[in-house]
């Protein structure tokens, strides 16, 4: 059961689940109305985003195996824990599975089209693990935009019924949910090329044309530096638009979000060892999870909306 959990990556799909529903609880439903899903369907569409980032695991794992066995050779679970074949159907089941439960929930919401993006979807993570991820700076955005999604699906699915008395509200919290998936995609970006650093010696080995392999791990440090510094200005902006008088929100930002990633870009600069980079990329999942938690902040403490709003 633990080798399962593994190769699904069970902690990422903790992390999607909860992200789902912090944000359903803690900004949809407390600052929206004429909310599309209840509480079954909403467990359904967080399911059906689970089972599809599971089966996307799986089909990466998959067809990296001779990459893991260099990069993470204590992790490859293809063939050592379970046979490609029954890997293959496991995919195949919690991707069909996934499907079929966003198509559901899209018929149930009387919202038939929204069944389309989860097919998009698993398209798009199998090419991604057969072709793309072999792409330098293309792979990493596909995935970090799959990533960014799982907030994006949110508003597609309990807010697109814009009236006259619910405009401005819903029209706000879809805004907030843009800002929160820029910024798990500038997060997740940032992550994933510094694990193309790390798994520089298998990637080369299978001639994947990642970032590092092109132009050289110190080089590709630079950049992800200066890409961790505009997620800097990405966030004091957003503090200096929207965060006046909000003192709790602020701090929060500044010793969560803000100090962790002044940290990470010196310690980035200089990185070498893999242990290095697996710590990087350790905070950057870390800072990640602190920044969809603030969402609970906001709440408690500093609401987005003031109550006057919400008033037709």
């Amino acid at each position: 059961m633990i080798k399962f959990l593994q190769l699904i990556r069970f902690p990422n799909l903790v992390m999607i689940a909860l992200t789902q529903y912090l944000f359903k609880y803690f900004l949809i439903t407390a600052y929206g109305y004429d909310i599309a899903t209840n509480a079954f369907t909403f467990f359904c569409l967080v399911l059906a985003t689970v089972c599809i980032a599971a089966g996307g695991n799986i089909i990466n794992d998959i067809y990296d195996i001779e990459t893991d066995r260099i990069n993470k050779p204590n992790r490859v679970f293809i063939d050592s824990f379970i046979a490609k074949k029954n890997a293959f159907g496991l995919y195949l089941g919690s991707t069909t599975l996934g499907v079929l439960v966003g198509g559901y929930v899209s018929f149930m919401i009387e919202k038939p089209l929204n069944s389309f993006i989860f097919i998009g979807i698993s398209i798009l993570l199998y090419f991604y693990s057969f072709y793309f991820k072999k792409i330098a700076i293309l792979g990493n955005s596909i995935v970090s935009l799959l990533v960014a999604s799982s907030i994006l699906i949110l508003g597609l699915f309990d807010l697109t019924n814009f009236t006259k008395d619910n405009f401005f509200a819903n029209g706000f919290i879809i805004g907030v949910l843009i800002a929160y998936s820029l910024f798990a995609f500038c997060i997740n970006l940032i992550r994933e090329l510094v694990k193309d650093s790390e798994d520089v010696n298998g990637d080369y080995n299978a001639n994947m044309k990642t970032l590092p392999i092109i132009l050289g791990r110190n080089r590709v440090n630079k950049i992800i530096a200066v890409l961790a510094g505009l997620l800097i200005i990405f966030i004091l902006y957003i503090i200096s638009r929207y965060m006046e008088g909000k003192i709790v929100t602020t701090i929060y930002a500044l010793i969560t979000l803000l100090l962790p990633l002044l940290y990470f870009i010196m310690k980035i600069w200089q990185a070498e060892t893999k242990r290095e980079y697996r710590m990087l990329s350790l905070l950057l999942k870390l800072i990640m999870l602190f920044g969809i938690l603030s969402v609970v902040i906001f709440y408690y403490f500093d609401p987005i909306f003031k109550s006057s709003v919400l008033v037709p």
